[in-house]
């Protein structure tokens, strides 16, 4: 197949790519003009920016499907989800509707629930707004692209996964190693709640499958590790492999809700990232059971990487780094 991949230059991206490749795809990957052609190896580079609908005329005619990656992740401004997650995903729709491309698969978040603890929640849950940028905007993503599918437009496919974290991921695993490191490290709430990532390897595994399945088509995919640990376990592993002390302060989610929000007053006087935002404590703080019945359904899905293992395999290409 002809795949066009926007954000194909990212963490994610570069995992899918790599996972395509070798099964006969052509791709295109979208990069923006500054980012080098090094981070799409193997692909047919085309510059754009998903936020200036100009620089994607045309770009995708002869494609056979988008998969949809592009976005402003984790603790955004409002401008930033707007511009990126809510227009730039109106922007690449509107241009594959136009190029006539009608497979689309689209890489939203378990954010769109809200961050609702302590139920199931499966794909049919109600999305809720609670004035998150990123979680909100995802909503609007999916909004879009509901619109154009409910009009015949695109053969969608919606994926919610949990934080991704693997080779690559320059967010999650740096910050908990930083913030062990340190020894300022507090658990929220007892430490029970189990640990909602999913490897990097997975979903480009999954991605694969959706793209190569008919009958994804019209559905949507939530996709996490069931079967990780409790963030007490996951920390106590960790300072073993790391040979630092294991922390045994815990903070209450209150506080640490509190706390985020002075630190992110602080951040907009000094325009110096906080400390401690809220969502990231929203997504590490409460027990979350996010049911990924559908894709072992439909496709047998079941993830391969524990999570210690794929923690240690961070830790050793940390370690190469140095």
């Amino acid at each position: 197949m002809n795949i066009f991949i926007t954000g194909a230059s990212g963490f994610i991206g570069q995992a899918i790519v790599k996972k395509l490749l070798p099964e006969g795809h052509a791709i295109r990957a979208l990069l923006l003009p500054q980012e080098p052609e090094s981070l799409a190896t193997g692909t047919t580079v085309i510059r754009g920016d998903v936020t200036r609908p100009e620089t994607l005329a045309g770009t995708m005619k002869g494609s056979d499907a988008v998969i949809h990656l592009a976005g402003a992740v984790g603790f955004q401004t409002w401008k930033n989800c707007l511009a990126i997650n809510r227009d730039g995903t109106s922007n690449v729709a509107k241009e594959a509707v136009s190029s006539h491309v009608r497979r689309f698969i689209q890489m939203s978040s378990v954010s769109v629930y809200g961050r609702t603890p302590r139920v199931p929640i499966r794909e049919d849950f109600p999305l809720k707004r609670i004035g998150d940028p990123y979680g909100d905007t995802k909503i609007d993503a999916e909004n879009i692209l509901r619109e154009l599918e409910g009009q015949g437009k695109l053969d969608l496919t919606v994926i919610r996964p949990t934080v991704v974290y693997g080779p690559g991921d320059n967010k999650f695993v740096p910050t908990l190693l930083r913030n062990l490191r340190s020894g300022t490290f507090r658990i929220i709430g007892d430490g029970e709640q189990a640990v909602d990532l999913i490897h990097v390897d997975d979903l480009a595994a999954f991605v694969l499958r959706v793209l190569e399945e008919p009958r994804t088509i019209g559905r949507t995919y939530n996709i996490t590790n069931q079967g990780n640990p409790s963030w007490n376990d996951m920390v106590k592993g960790l300072c073993s492999e790391l040979a630092i002390p294991a922390p045994r302060k815990h903070i209450s989610y209150r506080t640490a809700y509190r706390l985020a929000g002075a630190f992110e007053v602080l951040s907009a006087v000094t325009g110096k990232p906080p400390k401690l935002n809220r969502y990231s404590v929203r997504v590490v703080g409460r027990p979350y059971n996010y049911l990924i019945d559908a894709a072992r359904r439909d496709l047998g899905f079941t993830p391969s990487i524990d999570l210690m293992t794929g923690l240690k395999e961070c830790l050793k290409l940390e370690e190469g780094k140095k």
